[in-house]
């Protein structure tokens, strides 16, 4: 990350501003923010940290200069939002990586994600583009994540996993070494995936198993 660099969020939730704020000041980093927010109105501004200096916009400046990151984690308003901002040359968006967290140095790792505090990947896996990952997860050795896909809190995910693009995997998640879970599914939160998970579903449950087709 390029230190001496705005960094610009594309869109926002405030539960997400509010870890991306943790994640700046866990790695002693106080950038300038700049907001892009495309709401009517402009958000309650009383859960910005007084540390970084934030301001508004309702789009990108013209021959603007910026880090990048999406401040959001639906999979869709991450996707509509990029193709709102082709102008943003792909390196110019950042990976937000908490400090507290622990990932080998063998682990490859795409661009615009972010990981949150005591997260944990272990040696060889892969990270796609613009994935969140949330606190207290595990992802064991040789485990691919796909773009856009977004992880809970406190999901452990074994060896040799297989993650798709644009998938979402709930909160408390146990997934088995060598499972696969296809492109757009989303498996409910507390599930344990034993077997594999094909793309477009719903799946939950201890086992998980398919609910319906979305």
């Amino acid at each position: 990350m390029n230190l001496n660099s705005d960094i610009t969020i594309l869109g926002f939730s405030e539960a997400t501003l509010t870890m991306i704020f943790d994640i700046l000041e866990s790695n002693n980093h106080f950038p300038k923010i700049n907001i892009i927010n495309n709401l009517s109105q402009l958000p309650n501004k009383t859960f910005i940290n007084s540390n970084f200096e934030i301001n508004f916009f309702k789009e990108v400046q013209e021959n603007y200069h910026s880090n990048f990151v999406i401040g959001v984690t639906q999979k869709n308003t991450k996707i509509n939002l990029l193709n709102n901002f082709q102008q943003i040359n792909l390196n110019q968006f950042i990976n937000l990586i908490s400090k507290n967290s622990d990932i080998s140095s063998t682990v490859k790792i795409g661009v615009g994600n972010i990981i949150n505090t005591m997260v944990c990947i272990a040696g060889q896996s892969s990270i796609g583009n613009y994935v969140f990952i949330n606190r207290n997860v595990s992802i064991g050795h040789h485990t691919t994540i796909g773009n856009y896909t977004t992880i809970n809190p406190g999901t452990n995910i074994a060896g040799n996993v297989t993650i798709g693009n644009s998938c979402q995997i709930g909160i408390g998640v146990n997934v088995f070494d060598g499972v696969k879970i296809g492109n757009n599914s989303i498996i409910g939160g507390g599930s344990l995936v034993t077997k594999d998970i094909p793309d477009n579903v719903l799946a939950y449950g201890n086992p998980c198993k398919i609910i319906k087709t979305i």
